[in-house]
């Protein structure tokens, strides 16, 4: 009775064994940023410096200017005109957000009520904001001007949990801020291989592949993101093939262990 019992202990500790060593295999290959050191308090490592993104034609930007004529700012302000948005709003979560704001022309250019047409293309939000009030110093004294995207975007698609096309409440929005307002990326996701698209100035698409398994990822250009980049996480192979492939190795592993198992108990 006593040998019987150690025969199922250990094949109760086989089990176990076995399963441990094929999770931590698994969820090795889930880590992020797998060659950084172990982090203690007060650990640096070195990111890329944020660069204000430039305003580009089809931006919209919410404006706002506060001065001493009442008539006048509400003027002004009630320009922002009101357009249907596709996105999710973060701030939300919702669909169909309503996007209010100045559209920037083709030539790059806002046409506000009172202050008269402005050009903005090309600057950044802070040039523009400055370039807004000192127009509106040549009418009121002491004009304040506050000014964001009011349709900063982005797309989300491939191996995360919750794909598709996000409003961003400002600017300084990483890759690593993608993943997570789109859930996080699935187990299936191929985390060192996760593709960024972005259009440049001369509308040509350039495609850069990041490593988020890795560290270098804070130090990449791209880590920051524009208006309208797309960024995509390729799968490591389709579910299905996944699914049959792990059914296939489990099965292969159990059969050993019954096996194993048998001749332990003989």
């Amino acid at each position: 009775m006593k040998t019987k019992t150690n025969k199922l202990q250990k094949l109760k500790l086989l089990i176990l064994g076995a399963l441990l060593l094929a999770s931590c295999s698994s969820s090795k290959k889930l880590q992020y940023f797998q060659d950084m050191p172990q982090v203690k308090s007060g650990t640096e490592f070195n990111m890329t410096k944020f660069e204000e993104v430039k305003i580009q034609s089809d931006d919209v930007l919410n404006i706002r200017v506060n001065t001493v004529d009442l008539e006048a700012s509400e003027a002004i302000n009630n320009g922002n005109n009101v357009t249907p948005g596709i996105a999710r709003n973060i701030s939300t979560s919702g669909y169909n957000q309503m996007i209010t704001g100045y559209m920037v022309a083709h030539d790059g250019t806002i046409d506000i009520p009172v202050l008269g047409n402005i050009k903005v293309g090309g600057l950044t939000m802070t040039e523009a904001t400055e370039k807004v009030r000192l127009r509106a110093e040549e009418f009121f004294k002491g004009a304040t001007v506050s000014m964001r995207f009011a349709n900063f975007r982005m797309s989300v698609l491939g191996e995360v949990k919750n794909p598709g096309i996000f409003i961003i409440p400002n600017q300084r929005t990483s890759v690593l801020d993608a993943v997570a307002f789109a859930g996080d990326l699935t187990m299936f996701a191929k985390r060192n291989n996760v593709m960024l698209i972005r259009r440049d100035e001369s509308g040509k698409a350039i495609a850069v592949k990041m490593d988020l398994t890795s560290k270098d990822v804070f130090e990449s250009p791209y880590f920051y993101l524009k208006q309208n980049d797309v960024v995509y996480v390729e799968p490591a192979r389709s579910k299905l093939l996944n699914a049959d492939t792990a059914s296939t190795r489990y099965l292969s592993v159990l059969i050993s262990l019954i096996s194993l198992g048998i001749a332990i108990w003989r």
